[in-house]
């Protein structure tokens, strides 16, 4: 199984739950300082960090505006990053793009010519309104990519956790690519060539990185 693949059910199964248990981490702090200890894993739009030096140790909460990345060592030792970045999407209505007033926590899946991460959104189960049924709603995970060395990275297209259902993937991808990649023709030129199909996008997104280098 591919790490991309195996990265994707880890968070998928932490969908519901992401903030359940502190974790083995490593923080990055911005002054150059290194935070070694457990901490909570973070969702995109966390203002702070909760961090332990070792289990005894009393819980800090750390500003997120004070850290570059964490880098997380799961239970059965998988390894994963979180960075802090810009998010730029497209208005559907007026077909303008705009970035995120706040820099929002990414896991990222792809960090070599370029640049891949998604934002969780976890799902819920609550009663409705008159307390006779449950309102189930499925976590979604939205895919953004850019430039290696950016402090942005721009939307691709968001999936269900529940469902092969996809706001995005082809047509978004070309028009964001063009923005995220503007004075790198060769990866504009690779995704112009790719039919991006909803099951295989990252896939798809890995390989145009790795044979384009973006100059």
């Amino acid at each position: 199984m591919k790490p991309t693949r195996l990265f994707l059910i880890i968070f998928l199964v932490f969908t519901c739950n992401i903030h359940a248990k502190y974790i083995k981490a490593v923080l990055y702090m911005k002054d150059g300082a290194i935070k070694k200890g457990l901490a909570e894993k973070v969702v995109s739009t966390d203002s702070n960090v909760k961090f332990k030096a070792d289990k005894e140790a009393k819980k800090e909460k750390i500003s997120s505006s004070e850290i570059k990345k964490i880098e997380y060592i799961d239970f059965d030792n998988v390894k994963y990053t979180a960075e802090r970045l810009y998010a730029t999407t497209e208005n559907i209505l007026n077909g303008k793009f705009s970035r995120s007033a706040q820099k929002k926590w990414f896991y990222i899946i792809y960090d070599k010519n370029a640049k891949i991460g998604y934002i969780t959104e976890p799902g819920s189960n609550r009663p409705n309104a008159g307390g006779t049924s449950r309102v189930i709603t499925y976590g979604s995970n939205s895919y953004f990519f850019g430039k290696k060395n950016s402090e942005e990275l721009f939307f691709g297209y968001t999936k269900s956790a529940g469902s092969d259902l996809a706001i995005g993937t082809d047509s978004l991808i070309r028009k964001m690519s063009k923005e995220a990649f503007l004075d790198c023709e060769e990866i504009l030129t690779a995704v112009e060539k790719t039919n991006f199909k909803v099951n295989t996008v990252i896939d798809q997104l890995e390989i145009i990185f790795d044979q384009n280098k973006c100059k």
